[in-house]
């Protein structure tokens, strides 16, 4: 007769009980969140880029997350439409706000960065932001400093006697 191990029969009940909180942990937290949604404020801004920006990325006001991304799409004039999803529907957020994409730190993820204007008026669930910032790529601000650095020594070998 095989000798018979409780220690092993131990350690598979454990992992299975492990397994089992660890699913029941998931599905908990994913009904939570789809709550969360409904009660969500839906906004839009049109973009001219948005390089690196992608459906999750946050939504930030004063550096806090209030949000995410929902969706990325093109609009009517070949602008880059993009639906903002607010976490809390009782969040005021006036009419003027500016929206920025903005970097997290120098190769960091792209997110929008809310600046609240000093309207009273706040905007409703389907209205646009009016005043947006595009996407600031990196090669093309090199390529700016590279070319203005090679215009002004240009500039300084002409007026070298």
């Amino acid at each position: 007769m095989a000798d018979f191990n409780w220690r092993e029969v131990w350690l598979g009940l454990g992992a299975v009980f492990f397994a089992f909180i660890l699913f029941v942990t998931l599905t908990i937290d994913t009904s939570q969140s789809k709550n969360d949604v409904s009660q969500a404020l839906t906004i839009a801004a049109e973009f001219g880029r948005i390089d690196g920006l992608v459906i999750g990325s946050p939504v930030r006001m004063a550096g806090i997350n209030i949000g995410n991304v929902g969706t990325v799409e093109l609009s009517d004039d070949q602008r880059a439409l993009v639906t903002l999803v607010i976490e809390d529907s009782s969040l005021i957020i006036p009419v003027d706000t500016a929206a920025a994409i903005e970097t997290d730190g120098i190769f960091g993820e792209k997110y929008i960065e809310l600046y609240p204007g000093g309207d009273i008026k706040a905007l409703s669930a389907g209205q646009r932001i009016s005043y947006v910032q595009d996407s600031v790529v990196l090669e093309t601000l090199f390529n700016q400093v590279v070319s203005r650095a090679k215009a002004s020594r240009t500039a300084g070998e002409r007026n070298v006697p």
